[in-house]
Formats: structure tokens, C-alpha cells, sequence
């Protein structure tokens, strides 16, 4: 028996990769979600080392995080760094109805593109974090894509192979780098307000968003970090956006059955509800199980970790605790942390700075969920059979609410709509049948997929550990230039054709017309003078 347990214990020791992840610190959505990612890895017994990459000053999420894991902390923001002027940027932003090519909305992410770039630029000046990196002689990397910084990391350290990971959706520039078709027709941008099923001013948007993105983002973010790695690193390093395209795997926390249908590749992974246990929820303790004790139903209203809820507009905060003071039978449990609303916040509101979202949300009592639309609070009322009220602040969320309105589990209410009244009908709405209906049957689709996330996570993530490279999962596509991509030498080819075709038979009718009446001029003194 000893020596059974021995040789098992090899076995597993020889299959065991060590491998990276690079986390984002710049939220705590993120580190929860790069921490589930670093846990199941260390549960299938690898070896796993989490980079937190602080982009920021600011204080670190507080996640607790299996001790199995490795925590390394990249200090990577400048001193000076105004972090509070951005996130007041931001919050004031948020809160407008403003569209991404404003000037506003232009100069919010110059400041944020700035301070990644710096973040880079200043990693690059720590070397012993570089030969920390080159020595420990990882087998594997994950990486996120909200920069390329991290893709120069893995190349410079000779990290063999990585997986490009993302904690929502794919990104439009990933897939542009790696060759993922988008028919703007029926595949709207990531941070667009539509659906698949588009109008013809939705399709128009579509195109000019799909068509400017992979003409943008290198100009924006892969040219200038691939300068910072000439200019710190070796001035012949490669081009990140060369390094990416080639990039094995992509993984996604999205699933088929909730995103828009729309092309794909092999490479891409969806592993969308990772870590997420259904029917898992802790019991409720302190003041929670107190007041939703006393409920007879509850109501949650969140915006997540990223949007500062008490920079909201006094208006839009009072239109909702109008509202909820209309509904006395439910119980509504907010996420809030300031003190402006305790004066007038009604006797069926709670409010606190932080609350159990997942553990409430699988409570029996808790009957729908208003929030911003975040991926992750998407995916946790799916997995907690909640229809939700959405209302978008940015970025993908106008997408997200879409995807719950479209399957019919959600109600999109648009921030620049809100009122006391548009509250009560949204609520109103959202306690139908048909939406509770159609998110048990959502979430008895994903509970019962024939392969779960953590199968897809774990078993692609050790065989690209084991073959290094996979280049038979990456498209030509990546090597083609624009005109070859989309044919328009072929079309300009084609076009010259058609039209020398057509100039032949104008230059042929032309001649015969003079022809024809040339002879007519001959004729007619002939039958004049018979006459």
C-alpha cells in the first residue's frame, strides 16, 4: 500500500506544471476572478505563483486566496500618480450620458492608457523583478488583455507558452489580433448598446466601431509598449501585436448559451462560470440574517466594486429610494457606502458598505437583482436562478443588459432614463413569471452542460503545458494584411474588369451608333433624288 501511495505521489509530482498568472490589480472583481483561476490550478496540484500587477496607488483588494498560491506584488505605479483624480474622472463620467468619442470620454482613457504605459515602463526599470521572473523558469503563463505588457513579460522571460485570459467576454482587439471573424451585421462591439438584432443606425455603428478598432488600438497601446521594451529590454524586440497573434490559447469567462452566437476559433475556450458552485451559499450571519429574517421577500441593488455608487447624481438615488419605498413587502439590501441617504433612506431599505452578494442571492427569499450589468453579477444571478433589472454605467455592460434582456431573464432600464417611475416599472416588470421562468431555465442549461468550465480550464490548460505550441489552432488569417483580409485587392480587380468590360461595350455601341448614322446620311440623298 506505501509503495502504491509513493508511486501515485511521483506520478502526480511529474505532472505537475509550474505555472504564472498575471493578475490586473486594478479592481477587486479582478483578483477574485484571477484567484479562482490560480485556486483550481492549485486544487489539480500544480505549482502556482499570482502576480498581482499594481497599475495603481491605491490599497490592494482584500481577497482571501488559497494558501497553496504563490502572491508576488509588482509595484508598477509612479509615486506621483494622481489615482483619486482618475477614479473622480471616471465616476463623473459614468454618470453622464456621454459616448466614447467625446472629448470627455477621450481624455478618461488618454489618462488611463497613460498610467498603464507608465506602470510598464516602470516594471521594465526593476530588474531584479525581470531576472525574479527569467529564474523561476515557469512552464506556463496566463495573462490578461487589457494591455500588452505582461505578453513582452512572458516573452522576455522565456515562459514557453501562455493563455491569453480575460474575466468577461472576448475583447475586440484580442479577437482582431487573432483572428476572429465580427460581421458588424450581427456582431455589435463589445461596448456597444446592442444586440444581435440590430437597427439600421445600430449596423451602421457596428461597422464604423469594428472597422476603426484594429486600425486604433495598436496606435493606442501596442506600438507604444513595444517601444518602452525596445527602449529598456533589446531595441530589436518584436512587435507585441506580432507575439499575440500567435498566442495558443485564449480563454474566456463566457459561455455559449448566454453570449451573442456569433464565429469563433478553436483556440477560444469558453470556461465562463469558473469556480462558481451552484447551490453553494454560505448561511447569512450578523445583520443580513437579521433583516432577512424579518422580510417576507427580498430585492438586492448593487453596482459592483468599480462604480462609486455614492458619486451617483442626488437625483438618481433619490428616484430609487422613491421607488423601493413603494414596494413595502420587499425587503431591498443595498450596496452603499455613504452616509448622504440615511436621512431618507425608508424603512424597507438597508444599506451597507459591503454585502454577500452571491450568499444573498441564492437565498430562497431574494426574489430579483438591480445592478450595472457587470459580467460577474451576471453570471452569479444565472447561477443563482435571479432575474435581474440592469442598468449600464460603461464598458460592456450596455452589452451585458442586452444579453439578459434578449434571453429573456433581464429588463434593461438605461441610466439616462431614470425616474421614480421608470424604478416602479422596471420593478413591476421584473416580478413576472416569465423572467423567473426563463432564468431557471438558463440556469438549469448552464448547470447541466455537457462539460462543465472547470473540465475545459483544466484539461486545455495542461495539454498546451504538455505540447508548448499549437500552431495548427492558429488561423492564416493573423498573417494576412487589410486589403488581403477582406479581399478589396480581389474587388479591385474585379471592379477594373467590370468596368473595362462596360467601356468596351460603350465604345462599341458608340461606334455603331456613328456607324448607323453615317449610313442613314448615305441613304437618305439617294431617296431624295429617286423621288
Amino acid at each position: 500500500m506505501d509503495r502504491l501511495f509513493l508511486l501515485s505521489l511521483l506520478a502526480s509530482t511529474l505532472s505537475a506544471y509550474k505555472i504564472v498568472v498575471f493578475a490586473p490589480d486594478i479592481s477587486s472583481s479582478q483578483i477574485i476572478w484571477n484567484t479562482r483561476v490560480s485556486e483550481k490550478l492549485a486544487e489539480a496540484g500544480h505549482d502556482v505563483t499570482m502576480v498581482r500587477m499594481k497599475f495603481f496607488n491605491k490599497n490592494s483588494s482584500e481577497v482571501v486566496i488559497d494558501p497553496r498560491v504563490n502572491i508576488w506584488d509588482f509595484h508598477m505605479a509612479d509615486p506621483d500618480q494622481d489615482y483619486e483624480q482618475m477614479q473622480r474622472k471616471h465616476a463623473e463620467l459614468i454618470y453622464q450620458d456621454r459616448p466614447i468619442w467625446s472629448g470627455e470620454a477621450r481624455k478618461a482613457m488618454n489618462l488611463w492608457m497613460g498610467f498603464m504605459r507608465n506602470a510598464c515602463e516602470n516594471l521594465l526599470l526593476q530588474k531584479d523583478l525581470l531576472q525574479q521572473l527569467s529564474e523561476a523558469r515557469f512552464d506556463l503563463a496566463f495573462t490578461h488583455m487589457y494591455e500588452y505588457c505582461a505578453i513582452g513579460l512572458i516573452h522576455h522571460a522565456k515562459i514557453p507558452t501562455w493563455i491569453w485570459l480575460n474575466s468577461g467576454q472576448l475583447m475586440d482587439n484580442v479577437a482582431d489580433t487573432i483572428g476572429v471573424p465580427k460581421p458588424p451585421s450581427y456582431v455589435p462591439p463589445m461596448m456597444s448598446d446592442s444586440k444581435d438584432e440590430m437597427t439600421f443606425f445600430q449596423r451602421t455603428k457596428s461597422f464604423l466601431g469594428h472597422g476603426l478598432m484594429p486600425l486604433l488600438y495598436p496606435h493606442i497601446v501596442t506600438w507604444p509598449e513595444t517601444e518602452i521594451f525596445r527602449k529598456h529590454i533589446d531595441p530589436d524586440f518584436p512587435y507585441l501585436g506580432d507575439l499575440a497573434s500567435q498566442c495558443p490559447l485564449v480563454m474566456v469567462n463566457s459561455n455559449e448559451l448566454y453570449d451573442i452566437p456569433k464565429p469563433t476559433l478553436h483556440k477560444v475556450i469558453n470556461i465562463g462560470g469558473l469556480g462558481m458552485k451552484f447551490e453553494n451559499a454560505k448561511p447569512l450571519t450578523g445583520k443580513f440574517k437579521e433583516v432577512v429574517d424579518k422580510a417576507e421577500d427580498v430585492m438586492l441593488f448593487s453596482f459592483g466594486s468599480v462604480a462609486n455608487i455614492t458619486m451617483m447624481p442626488f437625483e438618481w438615488k433619490m428616484a430609487f429610494m422613491k421607488a423601493f419605498e413603494r414596494f413595502p413587502q420587499y425587503q431591498f439590501i443595498a450596496r452603499y457606502d455613504g452616509r448622504d441617504l440615511d436621512t431618507v433612506c425608508p424603512p424597507n431599505v438597508f444599506l451597507g458598505k459591503w454585502i454577500p452578494q452571491a450568499d444573498l442571492l441564492q437565498h430562497p427569499k431574494t426574489r430579483a437583482f438591480i445592478t450595472h450589468g457587470g459580467y460577474n453579477s451576471l453570471q452569479e444571478a444565472i447561477n443563482a436562478a435571479k432575474p435581474v433589472v440592469t442598468v449600464p454605467l460603461f464598458g460592456d455592460q450596455h452589452r451585458n443588459g442586452r444579453l439578459a434582456e434578449k434571453h429573456g431573464f433581464g429588463y434593461y432600464l438605461p441610466k439616462t432614463a431614470i425616474t421614480e417611475e421608470t424604478v416602479v416599472e422596471a420593478i413591476e416588470e421584473i416580478l413576472k413569471d416569465k423572467y423567473t421562468t426563463a432564468v431557471k431555465r438558463m440556469h438549469q442549461m448552464v448547470k447541466k452542460k455537457p462539460v462543465q468550465p472547470e473540465e475545459l480550464f483544466l484539461r486545455w490548460t495542461e495539454f498546451l503545458a504538455e505540447f508548448k505550441e499549437l500552431p495548427n489552432l492558429v488561423p492564416y488569417g493573423t498573417k494576412l494584411g487589410f486589403v488581403q483580409y477582406h479581399n478589396l485587392d480581389i474587388l479591385a480587380v474585379l471592379a477594373a474588369i467590370v468596368l473595362l468590360v462596360l467601356t468596351v461595350i460603350y465604345a462599341i455601341l458608340k461606334m455603331l451608333f456613328r456607324f448607323g448614322r453615317w449610313i442613314l446620311r448615305k441613304i437618305s440623298p439617294e431617296k431624295i433624288k429617286k423621288q
